[in-house]
């Protein structure tokens, strides 16, 4: 055997010998970054499933909600076991902590029923420019008074209020994003709705670990102002989908609404076709 077959074999040899380490090495990578994969997903708490206006009903339970809107201290005794509550304490225009709020706080913060506090629905930057301001003096008092174990949470419609009204001003915890794509304007659901609210609040500074999806779930068919069409079930699969790809893990998700309002009728409570949407949701993500 010559030198250069000597050399081309320990050449080759070498190659498929780097090639089982690279592969080695690969496989152990990805083990690694699964275990890690799997160890951040074990240590993320489920989603909370959040929905208004049950008006006493008791039934959203068993579709897998896992979060009342209540606002009063003795109501919440009767929620069943893993299920807690999403205390009103709203102001459409915030106002700072003042001693009856601070009254209220102290009197819950200790309270395992009491997952966060609702603080305000959809504010106005141009109706309510002091209300950054009061909501981070309930913000930080709420922080202080439970330990940080109970959250704040408002609710943003318009974009223009999200950088006022982001955490970084207000402190809050969790921002809800209610883009709602079913309407007349939209009877198919235009659900690049959801995206654009999205990449509006990220940019805002509204952090995804922040953001709570808003579900529609009702219409105005049956109101004197009808807008907003119910989502049909194929309809609200696709809202509920296109949320998840953009907001994997959300704290909480809120699902508007159970029970009928002036303002809202169908809802949830009207339609078995939507509960049956979102007990497959939740129990399987798909």
């Amino acid at each position: 055997m010559t030198r250069t077959t000597k050399i081309t074999l320990g050449a080759a040899l070498f190659a498929v010998l780097a090639s089982l380490v690279v592969a080695l090495t690969a496989t152990s990578g990805g083990a690694q970054a699964e275990a890690q994969t799997g160890a951040q997903t074990a240590a993320q708490p489920p989603t909370r499933h959040f929905v208004a206006n049950l008006k006493g009903s008791t039934a959203p339970f068993a579709l897998g909600y896992t979060l009342a809107d209540k606002s009063s201290v003795s109501s919440l005794s009767s929620l069943p076991a893993g299920v807690q509550s999403v205390f009103w304490l709203g102001q459409k225009c915030p106002t700072p902590a003042d001693s009856s709020f601070k009254a209220k706080i102290d009197a819950l913060a200790s309270n395992p029923k009491v997952f966060a506090y609702y603080l305000s629905d959809e504010p106005h930057i141009g109706d309510c420019p002091g209300g950054p301001a009061a909501l981070r003096s309930r913000a930080d008092y709420i922080r202080a008074a439970s330990g940080g174990r109970q959250k704040s949470f408002i609710v943003l419609s318009k974009v223009a209020d999200y950088k006022p009204f982001a955490p970084a001003s207000s402190h809050v915890d969790l921002v809800g994003l209610d883009p709602y794509p079913c309407s007349i304007a939209h009877p198919q659901c235009d659900l690049s709705k959801i995206g654009e609210k999205v990449t509006a609040a990220r940019a805002a500074g509204v952090p995804l670990t922040a953001i709570v999806p808003v579900y529609q779930a009702f219409g105005q068919e049956r109101t004197t102002s009808h807008y907003y069409n119910q989502p049909t079930a194929a309809q609200e699969h696709a809202i509920l989908t296109e949320w998840k790809r953009l907001v994997p893990s959300p704290v909480m998700d809120y699902t508007y609404g159970w029970g009928n309002q002036s303002s809202a009728n169908p809802t949830l409570v009207d339609s078995v076709a939507l509960q049956n949407v979102f007990a497959t949701f939740f129990a399987t993500g798909r």
